[in-house]
């Protein structure tokens, strides 16, 4: 099965969408009191936390597989 390159694309997406949730789950586990930060493409920086987690899991559940 040849997948599109718009498929492809998704699918970078969604494991780019796995890994940062995993990431944070682990770091989190060895730093439970320091702060993470996010850095968008423009440059804009948030700080990550639950809520953040919580629009990346929706959106994964928002996929078509």
């Amino acid at each position: 099965m040849k997948l599109t390159e718009e498929e492809l694309e998704r699918e970078r997406w969604i494991d780019d969408d796995c890994m940062m949730i995993n990431q944070y789950y682990y770091f989190r586990s060895l730093y439970p009191d320091m702060p993470f930060y996010l850095q968008d493409n423009n440059g804009d920086t948030y700080e990550f936390k639950l809520d953040l987690i919580y629009q990346y899991i929706g959106k994964l559940q928002d996929y078509e597989y």
